[in-house]
């Protein structure tokens, strides 16, 4: 994906087209890159020793745990049932863990007669946690394009004092009809690019930031399932993921902004026309407009986490209230519908109350009205000069597009992602 846009133009001893050529090359490169690092650096931790509970049975009579009697060296673990012994299900667990990491390592011992004979190594199982959010993400991303390119004309200028507005387009039906007119149905797909390649390592990078958060936050106090671990999680996965992918989402806005013809603005021509007048005009700073009110941003993602988080632990509890009346055993897994609602419902609710910081955001990439650029002093600034010369409409304006779009997008994203770890959960993990 990386290599689809046009090279930019080399041009024999011209220091500046040479460096416009190495921003264009970082950035069209960086998914590679972190997916590199990420792998990279899941290698390097130490593998988790997972044991299904399907290898063991609790039964004194009849299956063990799948270690061979076979040799010396383990024969006193095969008489040692799940459950068995001192009536500790973990440490028989730890037991057949240590088995498996002595097998794993080369030492005599053999695992056979094994019921799940599914394995992957560790550094395989992390990478693909890491890519499950960003496939899902995609997928969704994709689908609902055109609800995006809509929603950013409603939250531009233009359609408060701009082209649109003066032309009448100020709805979502007109606008799309706007869009229709000047670039045809493609037009619905602007910024398609940018997307492909930056939804996989942003979303990727969020899921494992909160996930690796989420587990290393109990040493200071703070729960899984908590408050302050889940806001805490999802500030650290929404700032490690916009810091390393803001550059794409400039280019992605820019060129998805119908350019305002009344305010001197001109339509970019591709991809590298976009890279090298953001470079030219507004330097390497250009690239990092939006960066603060994508930063505030994360408190949406914060408030999303909490919540769901929060709902699934609620459902958790009254599934296993009724699991009780029944005589069954509880269960920790939810159907997928309930994911499904639950990230929805986190996902609407946390938008609404954090909504204005989207209008701010694309208010700082746009283009210069007239050679000067109006909302250039951060976001709050912005979100100041939006409220006092367009009132409470202007801050949410787009808003129902936008809701359109990413409940079910993320929906979409949070339930493929627990379906993907549930299966993943299957395996047997081995060290490298």
């Amino acid at each position: 994906m990386a290599t689809s846009m046009p090279p930019l133009p080399i041009f024999a001893g011209t220091e500046k087209h040479i460096k416009l050529k190495t921003i264009h090359n970082i950035i069209m490169k960086l998914p590679l890159v972190l997916l590199v690092l990420l792998s990279s650096s899941s290698c390097c931790c130490q593998a988790r020793y997972l044991v299904p509970l399907e290898l063991c049975y609790p039964s004194s009579t009849a299956k063990r745990c799948g270690v061979s009697p076979s040799s010396s060296s383990s024969s006193a673990l095969w008489h040692i049932p799940l459950g068995g012994g001192d009536g500790n299900a973990a440490n028989s667990s730890r037991i057949a863990r240590s088995v498996l990491r002595g097998a794993g390592r080369g030492g005599a011992s053999t695992v056979v007669g094994v019921t799940n004979p599914m394995t992957m190594t560790s550094s395989k199982m992390k990478l693909l946690n890491l890519l499950s959010g960003g496939a899902a993400g995609t997928i969704a991303s994709c689908i609902t394009n055109p609800l995006e390119v809509i929603k950013i004309q409603l939250q531009s200028s233009s359609a408060a004092v701009g082209e649109l507005a003066i032309a009448g387009a100020t709805n979502p039906i007109s606008i799309g009809r706007t869009i229709l007119a000047k670039e045809g149905i493609l037009g619905f797909w602007k910024g398609m690019k940018p997307t492909l390649i930056g939804i996989i390592p942003g979303r990727s990078v969020y899921f494992f930031s909160y996930e690796q958060t989420k587990r290393y936050l109990p040493k200071f106090g703070m729960i899984e399932g908590g408050i302050p671990n889940s806001l805490l999680s999802g500030l650290a996965a929404g700032v490690s993921a916009q810091t390393l992918t803001n550059p794409i989402w400039m280019v992605k806005s820019r060129l998805q902004l119908l350019a305002d013809n009344t305010a001197g603005q001109r339509s970019y021509t591709g991809y590298s026309d976009a890279i090298k007048s953001i470079h030219r005009e507004e330097g390497l700073g250009g690239f990092y407009k939006g960066i603060s009110a994508s930063y505030w941003g994360c408190f949406e993602g914060a408030i999303q986490f909490m919540l769901y988080e929060k709902i699934k632990k609620k459902l958790v509890s009254e599934q296993n209230v009724r699991r009780d009346e029944k005589g069954l055993p509880h269960a920790d897994k939810l159907s997928n519908l309930s994911y499904f609602l639950s990230a929805a419902i986190s996902k609407c609710t946390a938008s609404i109350i954090t909504y204005p910081h989207e209008v701010a955001r694309t208010r700082v990439r746009e283009q210069a009205r007239n050679g000067i650029f109006k909302y250039n002093n951060g976001m709050w600034n912005t979100i100041a000069i939006v409220a006092k010369e367009e009132g409470w409409k202007g801050l949410y304006g787009g808003m129902g597009m936008h809701l359109m779009k990413v409940v079910p997008n993320t929906a979409i994203m949070f339930l493929t992602y627990e379906v993907v770890n549930s299966w993943l959960g299957r395996f047997t993990v081995i060290e490298d």
